[in-house]
């Protein structure tokens, strides 16, 4: 995978947790991985194509997510309901477009998918291509987990 793709993300992801959450998120040693099973029970999948092709998929805390989308509202919030759904949903829709942004810079254009969000244990997802995991926190270490999956070649011209 080209490590420019890793990059932008990493950025996009500390650059809206920094601005919408105002915390820094701890970025763990990203891994790969032979079959996507979230470790949370709470998972945003947004689809991305162009230069890039894959998913973006968010695996949450659900203690996390509550904490997120209190932040969020700028008020006290306590389930995981409708609205607090679509809210980690959005989250998801903005780190993804950071992410377009980033890749934008170093001549990458792609296009996301509106984020998908379904809750579930035991969730399989199948995607095709090199998937990486990405350990974040954003309230403590490891509570978000994030995961690249990049199909085919990165066709992005060398900045």
């Amino acid at each position: 995978m080209d490590a420019r793709v890793l990059n932008a993300l990493v950025a996009a992801i500390v650059n809206t947790v920094e601005v919408l959450l105002g915390t820094k998120p701890l970025i763990g040693k990203p891994g790969v991985l032979k079959e996507v099973r979230p470790q949370y029970d709470l998972v945003t999948v947004i689809g991305f194509a162009g230069g890039v092709e894959g998913n973006l998929i968010y695996s949450f805390n659900p203690k996390t997510a509550v904490q997120v989308v209190s932040k969020m509202m700028n008020m006290p919030y306590d389930s995981l309901d409708d609205l607090a759904m679509s809210a980690i949903g959005e989250l998801g829709n903005m780190i993804a477009g950071a992410l377009a942004m980033n890749l934008e810079k170093i001549n990458c254009k792609i296009t996301i998918t509106p984020p998908t969000v379904v809750t579930g244990r035991d969730l399989r997802l199948s995607v095709d291509g090199l998937v990486l995991q990405l350990p974040v926190g954003f309230m403590s270490e490891g509570d978000v987990e994030t995961i690249l999956s990049v199909k085919g070649t990165v066709k992005c011209t060398k900045a």
